[in-house]
């Protein structure tokens, strides 16, 4: 969060977040007697002082190794989180697009690049402490109950794809927890009573039982990272309606959040603007790259990454490379 934010300008910002999610209709929401977690990516404008939630979304399910689709259609990861970063994509895009057609936009023109104005700044907000090493911290007081923040209700079922959190009476000197492994070839917590139950600075993977996720924590992804989403609501990945029973689902009907859609706009967008492309690709011709040689595509990004994990995450989950999917635009 920017350093020039007062706490008047944070409390806006939590208020803004909860009553976007308040304005937003009943299907997906969960019961009275229900709770979830809310995440918010907001853009500040410091020249105006003007703060407006781009990206929302609210969960805390993940799916199995086992049930990752190579289509790119179904949606792994589906903690609220991931879900307001997807959709801040969606919005980057349209930025994008926007920018390159001489339009209002968050970027500006400089040579063949895109560069963000300099009055903007984004925000992410999240309701609670994503799960992972962010909610390994110290407990104070004698003898407490967690406390989590301004959570959103929703029941949560004992099932390989909920995010488990410890709310025993813990006394002091012990920390609040996360139901966060870590990976199997890492070190191991020592779970031993009191505040070192958990090691720091391990990459872990998402709670749950059974059928154990390739997804890490949310604090693992965010520390990677260094739309306004289009209203959809996800079930095991999938569009909330969606069944598999009886019929195929064609990728196009996938979340928009999807790698398969991601992937779709991305190149509707560089077909759409021929300088943008050859700025980026040359001559080379993009209509049948599949989405996984896409990505590495991205010298730049793929050289910083693998800094980062020689410097800091020694060890990340490795993904079957299954994604060879492509996108045929018309």
């Amino acid at each position: 969060m920017p350093d020039n934010l007062s706490s008047v300008c944070v409390d806006n910002i939590v208020e803004k977040c909860l009553k976007t999610y308040e304005q937003l209709p009943k299907k997906g929401k969960p019961a009275d007697d229900e709770w979830t977690v809310l995440s918010c990516i907001v853009k500040y404008e410091t020249e105006h002082d003007t703060i407006e939630v781009l990206s929302l979304g609210t969960g805390s399910k993940c799916i199995g190794a086992t049930k990752m689709s190579p289509l790119g259609d179904l949606l792994n990861d589906s903690h609220a989180e991931v879900f307001a970063r997807r959709g801040f994509i969606h919005y980057l895009f349209q930025n994008i697009e926007k920018a390159t057609n001489n339009l209002d936009s968050i970027f500006i023109k400089t040579d063949s690049k895109l560069k963000l104005k300099d009055s903007i700044e984004f925000i992410f907000y999240s309701s609670q402490l994503p799960c992972g090493d962010a909610s390994i911290i110290p407990k104070n007081g004698e003898e407490q109950e967690d406390h989590f923040g301004d959570l959103i209700k929703v029941k949560r079922k004992a099932d390989e794809s909920n995010c488990v959190r410890d709310t025993k009476r813990l006394k002091l000197s012990d920390i609040h927890r996360t139901g966060a492994k870590c990976l199997s070839n890492a070190e191991q917590d020592l779970k031993i009573p009191g505040k070192d139950y958990h090691v720091l600075g391990q990459v872990r993977t998402k709670p749950g039982r059974g059928d154990r996720t390739l997804s890490v924590s949310c604090s693992d992804k965010i520390a990677r990272y260094k739309i306004r989403r289009i209203l959809e609501v996800a079930v095991q990945g999938r569009k909330l309606g969606l069944t598999k029973k009886g019929k195929s689902i064609s990728p196009d009907a996938s979340l928009i959040i999807s790698k398969y859609n991601i992937y779709k706009i991305f190149l509707k967008l560089l077909n759409r603007n021929k300088e943008l492309k050859v700025s980026i690709f040359g001559d080379e011709s993009i209509e049948n790259i599949p989405y996984n040689k896409m990505k590495i595509k991205s010298k730049q990004y793929r050289d910083r990454w693998e800094n980062l994990k020689e410097n800091f995450f020694r060890i990340w989950t490795v993904k079957a490379d299954m994604w060879d999917f492509c996108v045929k635009i018309l």
